[in-house]
């Protein structure tokens, strides 16, 4: 007898059941609905801020190197420049004219860097911010750097 039942534990160890070898069972019922999750918090659209402080601007043409400015930026994208300077809490948007004589602008946009171009010397603090050409900028006042800057949360 414990010959026999040995015999039998080999031979269900030995032999197995295929996919293939039967149909296909009924799919089981789906569980409950699991309770909401807690609210992520709203991105930015990738939109980039870089901020350079401490940049001496002189008269004529100025290269900032900005890696972040990718072909697509240049292509179909948007740059916006604002400056501030001595100690001030608050971002003027570029162009910057305060006369005929006082001014300074994004004169050109490339791969990697842009170009300033300015008429008088000092050193100065700029944020530029980057928006890819993805990004719904209607509605958004882009000379105004407070409502620019909660708009995307930077």
């Amino acid at each position: 007898m414990l010959i026999a039942m040995m015999a039998i534990a080999v031979s269900f160890t030995t032999t197995s059941c295929d996919a293939e070898d039967g149909e296909d069972g009924i799919d089981g019922v789906d569980g409950q609905q699991g309770p909401q999750g807690i609210p992520g918090e709203d991105g930015n659209a990738n939109v980039i801020s870089v901020v350079f402080n401490d940049v001496d601007i002189s008269i004529g043409n100025n290269i900032i190197d900005i890696p972040e400015i990718t072909q697509e930026v240049v292509d179909s994208g948007v740059v916006l420049g604002y400056v501030t300077c001595c100690g001030n809490d608050f971002w003027e948007t570029l162009p910057l004219v305060i006369s005929t004589e006082v001014r300074l602008d994004i004169d050109r946009i490339g791969l990697e860097y842009l170009r300033l171009v300015s008429t008088f010397n000092q050193t100065l603090n700029f944020r530029f911010i980057i928006i890819p050409s993805n990004v719904d900028t209607s509605g958004i006042d882009l000379n105004n750097f407070d409502e620019v800057s909660q708009h995307f949360g930077l």
